[in-house]
């Protein structure tokens, strides 16, 4: 075996382990936003929202994520929650 082949192995090893070390970390967790141990559905968002003084919301069901915009406060705002979860999406995890 050459030398050169022995360094490509090593390094797809290398590789391969840090793919796999970043695809089973968990995933980042936001704050609560329903606090249950199991999914949230959209009515349950929508119930949550307008408690919290939303109006107009209107909500998308996207993979594994509700978004909500509505208005609170004069403005307009957005939210995404995991539902799977009830939290919050993460800071720095919106499209």
């Amino acid at each position: 075996m050459s030398a050169n082949w022995i360094v490509a192995a090593v390094a797809l090893l290398v590789l391969g382990i840090g793919g796999l070390i970043l695809t089973t970390r968990p995933p980042s967790k936001g704050p609560v936003f329903i606090a249950q141990n199991q999914s949230v559905t959209e009515d349950q968002v929508r119930q949550k929202l307008l408690a919290n003084g939303w109006s107009n919301v209107q909500i998308v069901h996207d993979g594994k994520y509700f978004k909500a915009t509505g208005t609170k406060s004069g403005q307009t705002s957005k939210v995404v929650v995991d539902a799977e979860t009830g939290r919050l999406r993460a800071a720095g995890d919106y499209d």
